[in-house]
């Protein structure tokens, strides 16, 4: 599994669509007052979908509903070619980190929904997991002088898809069972008792779950900005009856057509999951 797009409610798609693309080197696909869509600009399927919101923003932050959506770059030239464009349009950044798996640089949209622009380091260097653990995770003071040294002549945003969503949640644990029994993820770590992060293949994660800010929260309104919905894809089509049925058993929304099941995560977060291959492994 793998998550294969993201869409999102907006106060005012041109003015996000601009940001989006100026911000993470995503390709314009095409769109309207009402509804765009971007790509990697060397082709591929969409990876980010704008949809205006009824009630504009900006997004509520003590609210279940989207931490941040996270882009991710092929190498560090690319993460380093996203910097420089930070830079050059002074946008200001809200975090840089140092994940030991990945390297990471934050930010607000236009309505305060978080993004996160990171790489991934070879695998052959994660750091062997504590006891208990799937994978070794923290969160580390970033050097951004080496990731902006790396972003050579002309870099830009190919081969940039969505790596992982990171959910604000009511409820940890309840969250966590969605995930691994409905959905089918592991849970690979936590940090402490509010924040998990589950993946599919031994990734560090696909999805993250923390209620820092949203413990006993309603989910985002469905008129205002946030998370309209997460499309997860899987490489096997026969996968979705198997997911199906695992929803059933663990009383989870279900419903969809041929090639595509839908549900809701516990908080009321619509989830789609596909028959779609990764352009990345």
């Amino acid at each position: 599994m793998h998550v294969a797009r993201i869409a999102l409610r907006v106060s005012d798609v041109g003015r996000s669509t601009d940001f989006y693309s100026r911000v993470t080197g995503l390709a314009v696909r095409g769109g309207d007052d009402d509804a765009a869509s971007l790509g990697a600009p060397d082709g591929g399927p969409a990876r980010l979908e704008l949809r205006r919101a009824a009630r504009p923003g900006p997004a509520p932050r003590r609210a279940a509903g989207l931490f941040h959506t996270a882009f991710r770059y092929p190498g560090r030239d690319g993460l380093g070619a996203a910097l420089r464009r930070l830079a050059e349009a002074r946008q200001p950044l809200t975090g840089a980190s140092d994940h030991l798996v990945s390297e990471a640089l934050y930010l607000d949209d236009p309505d305060g929904l978080g993004i996160e622009l990171y790489r991934d380091r070879p695998r052959s260097e994660w750091p062997p997991p504590a006891p208990g653990e799937r994978v070794r995770m923290d969160t580390l003071p970033l050097d951004l002088d080496p990731i902006l040294a790396a972003a050579a002549p002309g870099a830009g945003a190919e081969g940039i898809e969505i790596g992982h969503v990171h959910l604000k949640v009511a409820d940890v644990e309840r969250s966590v069972r969605f995930w691994t029994e409905a959905i089918g993820l592991e849970l690979m770590t936590r940090f402490g008792a509010d924040a998990a992060f589950l993946a599919d293949g031994g990734y560090h994660h696909h999805v993250g779950v923390n209620a820092w800010f949203s413990r006993g929260a309603e989910l985002e309104p469905a008129d205002g900005p946030g998370l309209d919905r997460v499309v997860v894809g899987v490489d096997d089509p026969d996968a979705l009856e198997r997911l199906r049925g695992r929803l059933e058993a663990a009383a989870a929304p279900v419903g969809g057509s041929a090639g595509r099941v839908e549900t809701k995560t516990p908080d009321g977060t619509p989830v789609a999951i596909e028959a779609s291959v990764r352009s990345h492994p």
